[in-house]
């Protein structure tokens, strides 16, 4: 049996080391494991058409059209949006992915996202440029205000948990059947969305980018926003209609975003976000860590073993919802 892995190396922490490769190999030495860059892709192309598991970072992995031999498809990533070709979804083959190893540097993140907010860093680091030595009068704290959490996943229960623990107020959106964690004061269905949206400080978006996420908040979730609470996204650009969002705060209708992710990456030179004053902005990386291909290999080798065996994947994705 073949495997292709496939990595990002103009990625910071996305390198496969020798001691990943081990570890995969070790799983089942009867194992043939190839390995290349995402730059490689001619190479890629051509060795795919005879391997049986295809696995690497997300948008390293080329879009499959022919699944062929293919049996396995895993996203070293918890998005999996560009490996769902049409022609994927609706073959036998099973797709994993690496839900919830980005938890950590994802919650710290958006801590830090809230602290630039309610601590006003942005405004006294442009201060600081200036040389000029300023209190900023409207310095708040975060504990006991109200963080908004939509999409209780992984991802979603880390940032609650770590929002609870500095004092914050935690409410939470999510589709359903998930027990509520004593770190979420109230967990709303996704159907009650509107009915959390005016109670929050700020709303922190962890959800998966689908064909019923896509553009879930527009001007009329701004409109229902506190004209002062702050939109996080940490999850996927898609999720939000980034027109109405620049109308939203140049018109103030919300107070301001901390985004880690936008519709079309990099974003434009062109698009006004870059110097709105109430606008913070990372180019996606909140998951990154020197960690990362640690817990990536950990939990592939774990869906690896599993499928070795003929049984569910401990991290498999529901092809039709996407995730």
């Amino acid at each position: 049996m073949k495997i292709l892995l496939v990595q990002d190396l103009t990625r910071p922490h996305h390198g496969l080391g020798d001691e990943h490769l081990e570890k995969i190999k070790a799983v089942d030495p009867s194992l043939e494991v190839l390995a290349f860059s995402s730059t490689q892709l001619d190479e890629i192309n051509r060795r795919i058409e005879d391997v049986d598991i295809l696995a690497g970072t997300l948008w390293a992995i080329p879009e499959i059209h022919d699944v062929k031999k293919l049996k396995l498809i895993h996203s070293f990533s918890a998005g999996v949006e560009h490996v769902l070709t049409p022609e994927v979804k609706n073959s036998d083959v099973i797709v994993g992915n690496c839900s919830g190893i980005h938890a950590t540097p994802i919650a710290e993140h958006v801590l830090g996202f809230l602290l630039i907010f309610t601590r006003r860093f942005y405004d006294t680091f442009q201060s600081q440029q200036k040389k000029r030595w300023e209190k900023n009068p409207k310095i708040t704290e975060l504990r006991g205000k109200t963080v908004l959490i939509v999409g209780l996943g992984n991802i979603g229960k880390e940032v609650a948990r770590v929002v609870n623990g500095v004092g914050a107020r935690v409410l939470a959106v999510d589709r359903g059947g998930e027990e509520k964690p004593e770190f979420v004061e109230t967990l709303y269905a996704q159907d009650q969305l509107k009915e959390a949206l005016p109670q929050a400080d700020f709303v922190v978006l962890c959800l998966p980018l689908t064909g019923e996420t896509r553009h879930l908040f527009d001007m009329e979730k701004f409109r229902i926003m506190k004209n002062d609470a702050v939109l996080v996204n940490i999850a996927r650009g898609g999720l939000v209609k980034e027109q109405d969002l620049i109308q939203a705060l140049s018109q103030k209708v919300i107070g301001g975003a901390a985004l880690d992710v936008t519709e079309e990456e990099p974003l434009s030179q062109e698009s006004p976000l870059w110097e709105m004053e109430n606008v913070v902005i990372t180019p996606h990386h909140s998951g990154s860590s020197e960690k990362y291909m640690d817990r990536a290999v950990d939990v592939f080798c774990e869906n690896l073993k599993a499928y070795l065996k003929g049984e569910t994947l401990p991290n498999q994705v529901d092809k039709e919802r996407g995730y």
